[in-house]
């Protein structure tokens, strides 16, 4: 029995990873491609006015909107865990007013303090874009509430679709607003603000999807026996716990950004570079290389979004074996999605630039070294995302803070010193992001290691993942490498060596025995697949 619960438990987190994945998978490839042409339209320093004002309003963003979906799907979650599912109507009820609350006042704060924050950026000509991103704060906070909703009871579905929605309108609108204004003649700083409206303009669409669907899915439930209903001040205390904490400790890697922005411009030009040189190192760091680095944790933000509700509802019923079933699952597939694509990064740094973008060759020179750098942080930030939310789970709110607030130090700290170094300058960037994810991930896996003494996870795992991606990488780097030698060029040739180590990996996995049979068996069709691959000795 408990063996069958622990299957069932490891359906619904794959299952709900499934559902968000595509999505996930289709709006960070739009959020990635679609800078291409905005490079081509707005040009390298309107992309670090555009880069500027987004990490204002990302910042403001947590503030306002990320904790409390977070805590908003732990409390449905855990409503629904203790049989009470009349008491989800009013815990949504309160989150939604506070959710509407913060992202209007962060919508007022962006829009009437717009100069003032472009100026304390070093870029006034920033203040542009911070008008034409204010309104998406408030529309966010909505996003956010809706999603959190939903995720807590279970389904994914309307924050799969909204995603995708909210990524069509950004690429249609951003790239339709900025060539319209390029073609009027605009200037660059208006051209900027222009490109980043259609962040609001996609943040409005998925507003619009998610209002339909709410009303369709609280019309259903209505006809549901209410029950008795918690009071609203105790449930806004109860949201408040969790989601202060995971606004804490999100907001802290966000203003580290955000000071990033200050810091690395005003320190290059300390070290004797010229301002315009010095944008450009910016926007070809943030633009190019931070944004594939972000590419692989992103994508298995799904994995913990569904795993967290799954593991609070398991801790809240005592059922341990159940979560530690849901979190060992989780860490072997952030490892298997990590390791080889932190390999490939750094291995394949320069033609992935160039597949991606390239005509932009000055850029993708100054990106590359920095993105080989940034690949050894990629396993760390994945393994910090999943390990914080399985800490909130199991209550630990405020490690992730402290943890955070280290790293930040961390980070910050190895970056004052080493940004005016000749030897080094721009490669500070990536070098103190290392150091600022080694250290949280230290400090979080030490509490998560006391907190849930389950034995989650086995190092021969994780060995036999490096090994797969070590022979898969490296046959990948020395066939693409050989064939550069003996005079093949394109740009093109990165495909189907990339498709060649993905399956190669693909394979080696499954031989080494880094994936476990429940593993495939609670994918949709996996009993059929896990039967088969047995079937022929590729699975244990």
């Amino acid at each position: 029995m408990p063996r069958k619960a622990e299957a069932c438990e490891q359906k619904k987190l794959f299952g709900g990873a499934l559902i968000l994945m595509p999505a996930t998978v289709f709006s960070k490839i739009v959020g990635l491609f679609y800078k291409i042409p905005l490079i081509a339209i707005v040009g390298v320093e309107g992309m670090a006015y555009f880069l500027a004002a987004y990490h204002v309003y990302s910042l403001l963003f947590v503030l306002s909107a990320t904790g409390l979906p977070t805590a908003l799907s732990l409390q449905v979650a855990r409503s629904v865990a203790a049989g009470k599912p009349g008491a989800v109507g009013r815990v949504f009820a309160v989150a939604l007013c506070l959710f509407l609350t913060l992202g209007l006042g962060g919508t007022a704060l962006l829009f009437f303090c717009a100069p003032t924050l472009a100026a304390r950026l070093a870029m006034a000509d920033a203040a542009a874009s911070l008008y034409a991103i204010a309104p998406a704060l408030l529309l966010a906070a909505f996003i956010g509430a809706a999603k959190g909703y939903f995720q807590g009871l279970g389904h994914m579905l309307p924050t799969a679709l909204s995603e995708v929605l909210e990524a069509m309108g950004k690429l249609l609108f951003g790239l339709l607003f900025a060539l319209w204004a390029k073609k009027q003649g605009m200037p660059v700083p208006i051209v900027a603000a222009y490109a980043i409206f259609g962040i609001t303009a996609g943040l409005a669409l998925a507003a619009l999807l998610l209002t339909v669907l709410l009303l369709i899915y609280r019309i259903r439930q209505g006809r549901l026996a209410k029950g008795a209903l918690p009071r609203r001040r105790a449930v806004l205390a109860q949201l408040l716990r969790v989601a202060v904490p995971v606004t804490l400790s999100a907001s802290v890697m966000s203003l580290v950004t955000l000071i990033d922005t200050a810091l690395i411009s005003g320190r290059l030009q300390k070290a004797g570079f010229a301002p315009a040189v010095a944008h450009a190192m910016y926007s070809s760091y943030g633009n190019l290389a931070v944004p594939l680095y972000n590419l692989i944790p992103s994508l298995l933000t799904p994995l913990t979004l569904a795993m967290m509700p799954l593991l609070s509802a398991a801790l809240t019923r005592g059922e341990r074996e159940e979560g530690k079933a849901v979190l060992a699952s989780a860490l072997r597939v952030t490892a298997l999605f990590s390791v080889p694509a932190a390999l490939g990064l750094g291995v394949f740094s320069e033609p992935i630039l160039q597949l991606i973008y390239g005509g932009q060759q000055e850029a993708i020179a100054l990106s590359t070294p920095l993105l080989t750098l940034l690949a050894l942080s990629v396993l760390p930030a994945a393994l910090i995302t999943l390990t914080g939310s399985a800490l909130q789970a199991a209550g630990r709110t405020a490690t992730p803070v402290v943890a955070m607030l280290c790293g930040a130090l961390m980070k910050l700290g190895v970056e004052y010193l080493l940004l005016p170094l000749p030897q080094l300058h721009i490669y500070a960037a990536p070098i103190s992001t290392l150091a600022c994810n080694i250290t949280v991930l230290i400090i979080q896996a030490i509490v998560l290691a006391r907190a849930l003494p389950f034995g989650f996870f086995s190092g021969k795992e994780l060995f036999c993942t490096l090994l797969g991606a070590v022979l898969s990488v490296g046959g990948g780097g020395a066939l693409y490498f050989g064939l550069r030698g003996a005079g093949l060029q394109s740009r093109w040739l990165m495909l189907p060596v990339l498709a060649l180590v993905v399956s190669l990996f693909l394979l080696l996995a499954l031989l080494l025995g880094a994936v476990r049979r429940e593993d495939l068996a609670a994918l949709p069709a996996g009993e059929r697949l896990a039967r088969f691959l047995q079937k022929h000795k590729l699975i244990k």
